[in-house]
């Protein structure tokens, strides 16, 4: 059974037990608690906060191999199907602002092969379809040449902006198989 005992010294009302001394915590024992549970407090929300960064780091980069990966089967597969006639030694390549294209797709001179960007959009054209790849700023284009400067592939570099820049090298349909080894 509890009461309102009344002190004269304090003067305030306080509820006690009879028989109970006043249980509590004086402010010291309360600073002391408060400093134990932000120092063990802020070294976890750092590592919880450390582990929110990185995972957002890690979905970023899987999704940006994922788009690598995918654009380099498109490159690859569009790339083999140019074959051009061991009797051509230069190809006329159409290049205007931010296209490239290059013909004998499929052994046909009038079919082409194209890369282009706009608006930040890269775009793979060939006579079968075209693809789309979303944010990129630009690419630089270049023949692979044999040692008798005969062209076997093509090098496609792709810029990406705040992504460092990814090179391909794709070999052509027909002069190209089996000049590249796959574990160079």
């Amino acid at each position: 059974m509890s009461f309102l005992k009344y002190r004269s010294d304090t003067k305030k009302c306080r509820t006690s037990v009879p028989g109970e001394k006043d249980s509590g915590f004086t402010l010291v024992e309360t600073l002391i608690a408060l400093t134990l549970v932000s120092l063990i407090g802020i070294p976890v929300f750092m590592v919880f906060s450390d582990t929110v960064t990185f995972t957002a780091k890690i979905k970023d980069l899987t999704r940006w191999n994922k788009e690598l990966i995918q654009l380099e089967r498109v490159l690859r597969k569009s790339v083999s199907e140019i074959e051009i006639p061991f009797w051509i030694d230069n190809i006329e390549v159409t290049e205007e602002a931010g296209t490239v294209s290059v013909p004998y797709w499929n052994g046909d001179v009038n079919s082409f092969f194209e890369i282009k960007i706009e608006d930040n959009v890269l775009k793979i054209i060939t006579p079968r379809g075209s693809t789309v790849f979303k944010g990129y700023d630009g690419f630089e284009f270049d023949f692979l040449k044999d040692g008798g400067f005969r062209t076997v592939g093509l090098s496609i570099i792709i810029k990406k902006e705040k992504k460092e820049d990814v090179k391909f090298q794709c070999a052509l349909g027909s002069v190209g198989r089996g000049l590249f080894n796959e574990n160079e």
